[in-house]
């Protein structure tokens, strides 16, 4: 199954990680799409623990991400929502293990 999502045609049952705390109605404030194409949905806070993640397959949020009207982001990028709509930024390079 292909859902369109950030952009893109991507396989929707791909996993998804979603902040529990969206799937009981708090905005979505930022979309992160990994360099491993991992797409993560998050809400506003930011003292989440391993226990506020869900994880799903990407066609079960594919309406919620269609609804955000988020522009195109790519591996390796993440949106977060602003004042004036979204911001889409580079994530930084990843560290290399020691």
């Amino acid at each position: 199954m292909r859902v369109h999502a950030l952009g893109y045609d991507m396989n929707g049952d791909a996993l998804c990680i979603v902040c529990r705390h969206i799937s009981e109605d708090a905005p979505v404030a930022e979309v992160a799409h990994d360099r491993d194409g991992v797409v993560q949905i998050l809400c506003a806070s930011y003292d989440h623990g391993a226990a506020d993640a869900v994880t799903i397959h990407l066609h079960h949020v594919a309406p919620l991400l269609a609804s955000l009207d988020l522009p195109t982001v790519h591996p390796g990028q993440y949106a977060q929502r602003t004042e004036g709509g979204w911001a889409v930024t580079d994530m930084p390079p990843e560290e290399e293990e020691a």
